[in-house]
């Protein structure tokens, strides 16, 4: 049975749609199910073994070629088509495929005319369950499997990338093999930047955190990052007000990271530290304890209610979370975006010493 989903975003937005495209599989073994996304996040194929074929499509172009796109879904006959986005351009998405049964959220009542099967759109919970409620027409005992639980996604490492963490990782620690491995990703990816979304952490606050953890000799500190993040972290560096570089600090920044083998690394460390990225999600995806910073986005759309993922955020802002709900861009003065380096060192070693 041939089954295609189509879901635009980046790459946590691929993670965060395993758990829907895991209960479809669990259901229709013998289901072949293939990923229509953006280019930029055509490589969640190498973390998750559901999908037969991760096509792409240029779905941020101001004048897409929608008989690219048509060409896409023709090729093969798909029983299911399942289409996250809520808005007309997703459901024109859909009207232009070939698939027998067509699904996707009701955003209007032009939906009853280019799906089969709209579904009430619920946002407020873990998206996870959001998309996951997309398949309730074909298995309607989700509901009730959506109850109680967020649904939390799985990616699996090979054994390559888990062996290149390791030649990584261990000359540097084996003077320190009893300390926490404490890894920081301060980014956000440029896109998000370029459209006016700021979820960033200041990178005072950061080099704050960093040479308060470091105080700990039983913490080790390890900087992470790609091209997208040498802004952030040459200004941590900046602000960063030791000379010497202590034995337990590491940056690792400079590495040019596969999705793998940031996989890899997160999957070494006791704690990850990051805001709500891209990152974030992969250390929910490996069951890895972190504390996430969250400026004007909702933590409980993006984060499971789980004790090993924590949020924080500024509680006292009446006007948070916004971004999304409503606004889509960030305001003139993100004051969400402000939460001291004690505030955070509180909330890290919480969570280090938590059993959970």
């Amino acid at each position: 049975m041939k089954t295609v989903f189509i879901n635009p975003g980046g790459i946590g937005d691929q993670i965060l749609l395993l758990p829907a495209v895991k209960l479809f599989k669990e259901a229709f073994p013998d289901a072949e199910i293939d990923l229509i996304t953006e280019p930029r996040s055509a490589c969640i194929g190498e973390l998750t073994t559901l999908y037969r074929k991760v096509k792409v499509f240029n779905f941020k172009d101001k004048n897409p070629n929608i008989f690219q796109f048509k060409e896409l879904t023709k090729k093969r006959r798909y029983k299911y088509l399942f289409a996250t986005g809520s808005s007309l351009k997703a459901n024109l998405a859909a009207a232009y495929s070939d698939a027998e049964i067509k699904i996707g959220y009701y955003s209007g009542f032009y939906s009853n005319l280019f799906i089969h099967h709209p579904v009430k759109l619920n946002t407020k919970q873990y998206t996870s369950n959001m998309w996951s409620e997309l398949l309730t027409p074909v298995l309607p005992r989700v509901s009730s499997l959506l109850k109680d639980k967020d649904l939390i996604p799985e990616i699996k490492i090979n054994q390559t990338s888990i062996d290149w963490a390791k030649e990584t990782l261990n000359p540097r620690l084996k003077e320190r093999y009893y300390a926490k491995k404490i890894f920081i990703h301060p980014g956000v990816s440029k896109l998000s930047v370029q459209k006016n979304i700021l979820k960033s952490y200041s990178p005072k606050y950061w080099a704050a955190l960093i040479e308060k953890l470091l105080e700990n000799d039983e913490n080790t500190v390890i900087l992470i990052g790609g091209k997208d993040d040498v802004e952030t972290i040459n200004e941590i560096h900046k602000k960063l007000t030791f000379f010497v570089r202590p034995k337990n600090f590491f940056d690792l920044s400079g590495q040019d990271l596969s999705i793998q083998k940031l996989a890899s690394l997160i999957n070494s460390s006791d704690l990850l530290i990051c805001v709500d990225s891209a990152p974030m999600h992969i250390g929910v995806a490996l069951g890895k304890k972190l504390v996430a910073f969250f400026g004007p986005t909702d933590p409980k759309k993006l984060l499971p209610k789980d004790p090993r993922f924590i949020a924080a955020y500024v509680e006292e802002l009446e006007c948070r979370p916004c971004l999304f709900d409503t606004r889509k861009q960030s305001c003139e003065k993100p004051v969400c975006l402000t939460f001291s380096s004690e505030k955070m060192l509180g909330i890290v070693n919480k969570q280090l010493t938590s059993k959970s």
